[in-house]
């Protein structure tokens, strides 16, 4: 049986962009951060914060789902 991929924010995030026809540049500008540190995001570099996270899909007009891992402490959204 093929292991399933998880797919990371950063790609989730690459694909809303692109499926609303944003700009990174934009995104950054409309959440008040500089594109270096949104880049960081979409090389999955560090986990943003919950508040982050809501508030890009406030912009990208997106409902937010919450997975929780079995892992203490883990979970991302999608």
């Amino acid at each position: 049986m093929k292991k399933k991929e998880s797919v990371t924010i950063g790609t989730q995030l690459k694909e809303m962009l692109d499926r609303e026809g944003m700009t990174s540049y934009r995104l950054a500008k409309d959440l008040g951060i500089g594109q270096s540190y949104l880049s960081r995001l979409f090389r999955d570099k560090f986990n943003p914060s919950y508040a982050l996270v809501k508030k890009i899909a406030e912009i990208l007009d997106y409902e937010i789902r919450f997975v929780k891992s079995r892992r203490k402490g883990g979970g991302s959204f999608r």
